[in-house]
């Protein structure tokens, strides 16, 4: 249960928490509060040297509404009751009170109405940090209503240096530099976004593999909900400790979602240890055991932190590849023969060495998981029947 205690706030530090995500919502309010600050120098200087013709109480009334705007908000972060919003960081309302205080600055200035108006970009690009398209929109509409709301009430009752043409071009030049920003600004926010539904699905299902999980800001819907489900289920090959065919073929299925989502590509690959068969029989099974748990040495050696392995059957291994190209997926495939063929199996026969035969394929748009593994399956034969010892990828 939260408590909302001004007294408790108040005895932590100020902008940092154990909550990573709290933290970085304070550190953002913490840049609204170094604007704040520094227009109020600003002010103050302007109303030292007489450049803005109001009186020092409606300044000191704009400085206490900014002020108690400031408190509130921190308090509604720091206490952790802005988690209770949709957008915990609170803004775009940050953005409507420095809007509504900016626009009331405007109202009581003439002469440097034109400077004051640039504060209008710097909360419109404030809001990159969290806006999508339609809050940008709206955020935009907003700055230049109040503004335009400004010009219409000064018709009624024109300052002595009012002049109508200037405010309107004025008015033209803002609408264009804030229509500008916001559109950068959300496009800049969509990418964030691509960015982040990308990481999240390199997800997969194991605790090990929950740990990189969590380093990232969030995991894929569907996959995640996958994950629940095969927790309580064998995931691991009992002989070499690598994910089974079910469990691969279970994050296959959610990686190809994902990867359909993100707008990436998922790479498959299929090693097969060339004459396995004939070393079981000539050296024993025990041997051949050795030889096959010799494989969970190449996730550390050859892989990805996001790439995934597992023991497909037998003396085939399947390696999963998220957000993969043809050069990705043919440096992983070397690597892996490499890898394998260096291995000294001394223990069972002295320059005892096996190798591998790889095949590997990326996926087509629209393709089944079934669909991937029968042409990764097609390639692995053509690695055999060309010699082995080899890579094939299509």
């Amino acid at each position: 249960m939260m408590d909302f205690s001004l007294r408790e706030v108040l005895s932590q530090p100020l902008f940092k928490t154990q909550d990573t995500d709290q933290t970085t919502r304070l550190r953002r309010f913490s840049l609204s509060l170094y604007l704040y600050i520094v227009g109020l120098f600003i002010g103050i200087v302007a109303m030292v040297m007489n450049v803005l013709n109001i009186s020092w109480q409606e300044f000191s009334i704009v400085v206490l509404m900014g002020g108690a705007s400031q408190v509130l908000v921190f308090w509604a972060i720091r206490s952790g009751f802005s988690q209770r919003f949709s957008d915990p960081s609170l803004t775009l309302i940050q953005m409507v009170i420095g809007m509504s205080l900016l626009t009331y600055s405007i109202s009581l200035v003439q002469d440097v109405r034109g400077g004051l108006l640039n504060g209008y970009v710097l909360i419109i690009l404030f809001g990159s940090f969290r806006l999508n398209q339609k809050e940008f929109i709206f955020a935009t509409s907003c700055a230049l209503g109040s503004y335009l709301l400004v010009i219409i009430l000064d018709l009624f009752s024109p300052p002595p240096s009012f002049n109508l043409r200037l405010e309107l071009f004025q008015f033209a030049v803002l609408s264009v530099v804030m229509l500008t920003c916001a559109y950068i600004g959300s496009h800049l926010q969509q990418m964030r976004s691509g960015l982040k539904e990308s990481r999240d699905g390199l997800a997969a299902s194991h605790k090990e593999i929950t740990k990189q999980r969590d380093e990232l800001e969030s995991a894929h819907r569907e996959l995640q909900g996958a994950l629940r489900q095969l927790g309580q289920l064998a995931v691991r090959d009992d002989l070499t400790g690598l994910f089974n065919r079910r469990q691969f073929e279970l994050t296959l299925d959610g990686q190809l979602k994902v990867a359909k989502t993100s707008k990436t590509r998922v790479g498959v690959l299929l090693v097969d240890i060339d004459h396995f068969n004939e070393l079981n029989e000539t050296q024993g099974r025990e041997a051949g055991d050795l030889i096959l748990r010799s494989f969970s040495e190449v996730a550390r050696s050859c892989l990805r932190r996001t790439d995934y392995i597992a023991r497909f059957g037998g003396e085939e291994f399947a390696v999963l590849l998220p957000n993969a190209n043809e050069t990705a997926m043919k440096d992983c495939a070397e690597r892996i023969r490499e890898f394998v063929g260096q291995i000294s199996f001394d223990n069972i026969e002295e320059g005892l060495r096996v190798t591998v035969s790889v095949g590997g394929v990326l996926m087509q748009e629209e393709e089944s998981p079934a669909g991937l593994l029968e042409r990764v399956g097609f390639s692995l034969a053509a690695a055999k029947d060309g010699g082995r010892n080899r890579c094939v990828l299509n």
